[in-house]
């Protein structure tokens, strides 16, 4: 997609005292090209409001790799890209002392490969003339001015959506284009509660059949806790092949050996005899965070994605999330020609409970387990959906906070209730 004569160039510009000549403009630029800007790309190219508007993606990476996998649970009538792997009805849960199999109706448990949404959405937005891609380093972002500096020149544009760059580090510094990474008092500090959601994959192919197609391992408590929230998810494709996936909520990274220590073991307990293939290969961090990430800077700038608080801090679910986040905003936009960033905020009393649920796991990280084994044995799995989706009533909300231990979260509510106006 090389569309950057569409483009306008722009007089000289002054940046920071300097004189700056051909800064291309463009109506919409993207500072990150991944889940939140190409779903957000995607969908305005196909609305009759947007058609025509000149849009510029930059993304340091060109998006060609199967680089993560985003699982979540959706209805049948969710609107969502036509690139869903696996879908499922029913997903195994295992607690230290607990099996059941729980029946998502009318959820469907999906999965989608990074490599076929990348794919699915670089066609989409090739179909678009006014649109261009720009593999480059993104350097310095002018929310006022509506600019941005990359290596391969700068840019201007009516609207930045920012979902590469956050001022609050939330990830550490190898991992993202995040600052520094947080320390120990950071973490467990009353405001701004930092911890991570990490996790290591693999796609493996046993040589004798062991996995039941139609029903993935939904979260499995059964691996040593070591104080912090353990668990593993399996994710078949047949009888040979699946995802399994180690996961852990906790303030520190392990090394590479654990991660695939931990995986070995399992394996090897609960597939004994199976013998496996490592296919490919997945790591990933996902910050769980009640720090507030504003969705508007001051100009030109409106943040999206993890940048915007995208991701629910007391799960890391961010998928289903972002979808509906940014169609909100089109929608609005479409209505009334501005767009109306307020509009991608959690309502605040989720926002206050998922704060909760963060003190509950920075001072209490064995009681992970112990939290969703309670919810899903003592409610309905759809209960449980409905309550992390933010789509939960008032009642929904009571049955939900009353069956984890009352007593540990009721003592983290009396210490983060000063924060409270913060979240």
């Amino acid at each position: 997609m090389n569309q950057r004569a569409s483009a306008a160039i722009l007089p000289p510009v002054q940046i920071d005292g300097m004189t700056v000549t051909n800064v291309t403009s463009y109506d919409y630029i993207f500072t990150g090209a991944g889940l939140a800007g190409l779903s957000l790309a995607t969908d305005m190219v196909e609305r009759p409001f947007f058609q025509g508007k000149k849009i510029l993606l930059l993304d340091r990476d060109d998006k060609v790799k199967n680089d993560r996998t985003w699982c979540f649970w959706a209805r049948e009538e969710e609107p969502l890209p036509p690139v869903i792997y696996r879908r499922w009805e029913h997903c195994h849960f295992f607690g230290q002392q607990f099996h059941r199999v729980l029946d998502f109706n009318p959820y469907r448990y999906h999965m989608i490969r990074g490599k076929d949404f990348y794919q699915w959405a670089r066609e989409t937005l090739a179909r678009h003339a006014s649109v261009h891609w720009l593999k480059t380093e993104v350097q310095e972002i002018d929310a006022v001015k509506g600019l941005v500096r990359t290596a391969e020149g700068t840019f201007q544009a009516d609207w930045i959506f920012n979902s590469a760059f956050v001022h609050t580090p939330v990830l550490p510094e190898k991992f993202a284009l995040f600052s520094a990474p947080f320390t120990q008092k950071e973490t467990t500090a009353a405001y701004g509660l930092k911890l991570l959601q990490h996790f290591k994959g693999w796609t493996i192919r046993t040589e004798k059949p062991v996995f039941d197609p139609q029903t993935p391992v939904f979260m499995d408590f059964r691996p040593e806790q070591h104080g912090e929230t353990r668990f593993v998810y399996v994710l078949p494709f047949s009888s040979t092949e699946a995802l399994v996936e180690f996961t852990l909520f906790s303030a520190n990274l392990l090394t590479k050996e654990a991660y695939e220590s931990e995986l070995h073991r399992y394996l090897e307990l609960h597939y004994p005899g199976a013998g496996y293939q490592i296919e490919e290969e997945e790591f990933g961090i996902i910050p769980m965070t009640d720090t507030p990430f504003p969705v508007r800077s001051a100009g030109k700038l409106i943040h999206i994605g993890t940048a915007g608080g995208f991701v629910k801090a007391s799960s890391g679910y961010a998928f289903l999330r972002t979808q509906r986040k940014l169609r909100a905003l089109l929608d609005h936009w479409e209505r009334n020609g501005a767009p109306e960033p307020a509009l991608m905020q959690s309502p605040k009393r989720f926002r206050v409970l998922d704060s909760i649920f963060l003190r509950v796991l920075a001072d209490r990280g064995e009681l992970g387990h112990e939290i969703f084994t309670r919810l899903f044995s003592r409610l309905p799995a759809p209960l449980v959906l409905r309550f992390l989706d933010e789509d939960a009533t008032f009642a929904d909300i009571l049955r939900v906070v009353s069956a984890p231990p009352t007593g540990a979260f009721l003592t983290a509510a009396v210490r983060q209730m000063p924060n409270f106006h913060r979240v």
